[in-house]
């Protein structure tokens, strides 16, 4: 669990992205968020890689599934 005084970790915001982190831990990057634009960007590469991803694998499922049919 992440305190207000812990570094804030590119593991802690993929974590915050992807939802595995408990709600203590996403106050702690809300926080940071709303007070250091660094942060605030980050979290945004993040989710822009996160959404890439997840198409690309949605894609990748979908040929996957039209070569076994």
């Amino acid at each position: 669990m992440a305190s207000a005084n812990c570094p804030i970790t590119t593991e802690l915001i993929s974590d915050y992205v992807g939802g595995r982190l408990d709600a203590q831990d996403v106050w702690v990057i809300e926080e940071a968020i709303d007070h250091d634009e660094a942060i605030a960007t980050a979290v945004a590469a993040a989710r822009k890689v996160n959404s890439r991803m997840t198409i690309a694998l949605a894609r990748r499922a979908e040929a996957e599934i039209a070569i076994t049919r």
